[in-house]
């Protein structure tokens, strides 16, 4: 039996994106999939390497001139001389890139929905025009999925003509590699003090993702400002983020100027953060969009406390779950969560408790499963 031959198209194979990457292609079998992955080089490509290669994915990098990315013609390049039986595009970038490559091949595209598209990219004079072009590029993707109800509702409410045509909506969740956060490592919090130097009776909470506006790490900001200027408040505790991203050099500006440094230490990006987070005493997360909430996931299957904000994709992925839920884009909001969780030492006990109910419920072989058949169905 010949192999089925995916072609994945990945713009920026960051954070969720490439976590779901490594997660789900693991799934697939090795004698039923030939499987190359053609991205834009970014912060992570060392990460992206090491992970594809375990899994048996050949990685090529795009072409760049003069620092612009060539995706469009990198796709063009590889459908010529590939033979592939499906492209597998990860987010609105890579499906455009890939789309337009794909007019002249007509192979079956799968698109993977994996972040909001924001009405900033369509203002000014010509935004409207970017956004006919977009709308046209996507007619030739046959397979819509979602990593959330939410996100893929999304879609259609921006472009509501494709709820009429003859394609394919799939919903398939997120999933994670749960035995990584369900271990326990009783030793985590007191070498997470130690590796930041601080007192062992210091409150941590940890941020890992992105520092970019869509993931809300300004209103942590704001928000440890307002506990700062409290005056009946004396609770002592410090912020960890780990990432990276293009706004990280604003943010530790704006920490200096509001004189928080003392209560902020940021970390580059890691490839496993399991046992940081295991460290930490709580898990901040006050995203304005989400296309599902993978931190979140994590979080639960670890046993932590996590502070999330209500907004799409990652409300469906707290729902019924201990999660701490705040409005999104308020800092005084989560301000008032962060005293909370400090001031209540048994909610421990109650997100240690749900964390093997979070691990059945979100554990990627499921999802993964279901994007096989998916694949294979769309390929026929």
């Amino acid at each position: 039996m010949n192999k089925i031959k995916i072609l994945i198209v990945c713009a920026w194979p960051l954070g969720g994106i490439r976590t779901f990457l490594k997660y789900n292609y693991h799934y697939f079998s090795k004698n039923e999939f030939e499987i190359t992955l053609l991205a834009n080089p970014s912060s992570e490509k060392k990460a992206v390497e090491e992970d594809m290669d375990a899994e048996n994915i050949k990685v090529v990098w795009a072409k760049t001139f003069y620092g612009k990315s060539l995706l469009f013609l990198s796709v063009a390049s590889l459908l010529r001389k590939g033979n592939f039986d499906i492209i597998h595009s990860q987010g609105w970038i890579s499906a455009f890139n890939a789309s337009i490559a794909n007019f002249f091949f007509r192979i079956p595209h799968l698109m993977t929905i994996h972040g909001v598209l924001e009405e900033i990219y369509f203002k000014g004079m010509f935004g409207w025009l970017r956004k006919n072009i977009l709308k046209i590029s996507l007619k030739n993707v046959n397979v819509f999925h979602g990593v959330s109800n939410d996100i893929l509702q999304h879609f259609k409410d921006v472009f509501p003509g494709f709820k009429k045509r003859k394609v394919k909506w799939s919903v398939i969740n997120h999933g994670i590699n749960t035995e990584i956060f369900l271990k326990e490592i009783s030793d985590a919090s007191e070498k997470l003090h130690e590796k930041l130097s601080v007192s062992s009776d210091t409150y941590i909470f940890g941020y890992f993702g992105r520092f970019m506006p869509v993931k809300g790490f300004n209103y942590i900001i704001d928000a440890v400002g307002i506990l700062n200027n409290k005056p009946d408040f004396r609770k002592e505790f410090i912020v960890l983020g780990v990432g990276s991203g293009d706004y990280e050099r604003e943010y530790k500006i704006d920490i200096n100027a509001k004189n928080l440094s003392n209560r902020f230490i940021i970390l580059p990006f890691m490839n496993d953060i399991s046992s940081s987070m295991k460290g930490c005493d709580a898990v901040l997360m006050p995203s304005t969009s989400e296309a599902w909430g993978l931190l979140a996931t994590e979080s639960l299957c670890s046993g932590l406390p996590i502070i999330a904000s209500n907004c799409i994709g990652l409300r469906e992925a707290t729902k019924d779950t201990p999660s701490i839920m705040i409005p999104a884009q308020s800092a005084d909001a989560l301000a008032d969560a962060m005293i909370y969780v400090m001031n209540h030492s048994e909610l421990k006990e109650l997100f240690k408790n749900f964390k093997n109910e979070a691990a059945e419920r979100f554990d990627v072989k499921y999802s993964a499963e279901k994007l096989v058949n998916l694949i294979k169905n769309s390929v026929k």
